[in-house]
């Protein structure tokens, strides 16, 4: 995934995305999305968006459940507490409350608040991708961070086989890198974890 350059904004610097080096270690995983966001200007809020939102993904790979507080407790009590309240506020919300979306808590509670208000269809994992991904760049304001940061947790969970097909066929990446280039990463990724 590129990391994106974190600046302030109205809350919460822009959303800093996270590398995951080890899907086995949560702890590990929590400290290098923390290293990763402080590479950007540092926001406390951007690192600790990065903490539960890595473990998020690590637990949709490994259980295919999508789970924004099983990262939660990889956060200090204080920031723990904090993070609850807003996660809490996204599931009770709708969608489009969250705009504009280019700060960090603005742009996770977009993307939790899409998920979840989409999660009727969780019995069909293509559909509730795709939907809860419309559903995130209706939302409007910073949609290809939004989107894509969502993206990456259904994704997760879904699992490729359950992705669009004419999705997947345009996917491309940096010129020349093709999608079943970004599949064949992926998979070496998880292998090197």
């Amino acid at each position: 995934m590129p990391l994106e350059v974190a600046v302030p904004a109205e809350r919460g610097g822009r959303p800093s995305v996270p590398r995951f080096p080890s899907l086995y270690d949560a702890a590990a995983l929590t400290q290098a999305a923390r290293r990763v966001s402080a590479l950007t200007p540092y926001d406390r809020q951007a690192q600790d968006a990065c903490a539960p939102w890595s473990v998020a993904i690590r637990h949709a790979v490994l259980r295919g459940e999508l789970d924004l507080r099983s990262g939660l407790t990889q956060l200090g009590a204080e920031s723990a507490a904090e993070w609850a309240t807003l996660v809490e506020a996204a599931e009770d919300r709708a969608p489009d409350t969250f705009t504009p979306n280019g700060g960090v808590v603005t742009a996770l509670q977009a993307e939790w608040s899409a998920i979840v208000h989409t999660r009727g269809r969780v019995d069909d994992p293509a559909r509730h991708f795709r939907d809860a991904l419309e559903t995130t760049i209706l939302i409007g304001d910073d949609t290809d961070t939004v989107a894509a940061i969502a993206g990456g947790l259904l994704g997760a969970g879904a699992g490729l086989s359950s992705l669009p097909v004419a999705w997947t066929t345009m996917l491309h990446g940096y010129p020349g890198i093709t999608a079943d280039d970004l599949r064949d990463l992926a998979d070496r990724s998880v292998a090197w974890a």
